[in-house]
């Protein structure tokens, strides 16, 4: 399959195009020693990135940005996924992250998402946990399923296999959609919490 042809995969979203990325993007990044090591530090699962680098691409549209002009396709997703791990380290820049930020703009160098300068660390991630288990709250309201698939996958660290099986969801890839959808929904609901101020 050309890179061309794997691109036109990925855009439509389904299953082929991004078992294909699982298997070129994030699972090489995640046996990379440093990587593991700082996910391992903060927590981030290899599903965390599958979910996040599916809701940048297809929720936020960024894939249309990936130039398809003879260049690595594969390489061009890897920097995305580097930057989740990267800036999932709460003291880069004196700043922490909760959004995507520090995926790379069309020139590879910026820094995007949504960032909280960190004055007293403590009561910020206390903030953030509040706000987190609100909107983890308004997730299980509206779907227990897509609830359950995202406590398994992030606070369990289960792999989409064992929550397959565990849940009886037919398919892997149902799996990382489900997930894809819940983390989509997590950070609609932490928009409009914050903007109502929780």
């Amino acid at each position: 399959m050309t890179d061309h042809e794997w691109f036109e995969l990925v855009k439509e979203g389904g299953d082929a195009g991004w078992k294909l990325v699982w298997e070129r993007v994030i699972v090489p990044e995640t046996k990379s020693p440093k990587n593991a090591d700082l996910m391992k530090r903060f927590s981030i699962t290899d599903g965390d990135l599958m979910g996040m680098l599916y809701e940048e691409m297809m929720g936020k549209g960024k894939i249309n940005l990936y130039r398809d002009d003879g260049g690595s396709l594969q390489g061009w997703l890897r920097k995305y996924v580097r930057g989740y791990i990267l800036n999932a380290d709460p003291n880069k820049h004196g700043e922490i992250s909760i959004d995507s930020a520090g995926a790379p703009s069309d020139d590879g160098d910026g820094h995007e998402g949504m960032e909280v300068p960190v004055h007293d660390l403590k009561m910020t991630m206390n903030e953030v946990w509040n706000m987190t288990h609100l909107c983890f709250r308004d997730l299980w309201n509206d779907d227990p399923e897509r609830a359950y698939v995202m406590l398994l996958k992030t606070r369990f660290h289960l792999s989409s296999e064992e929550v397959r099986d565990m849940l009886d969801v037919s398919t892997v890839a149902n799996v990382d959609q489900i997930f894809s959808r819940s983390v989509k929904f997590m950070r609609h609901a932490w928009g409009e919490r914050d903007r109502k101020g929780f």
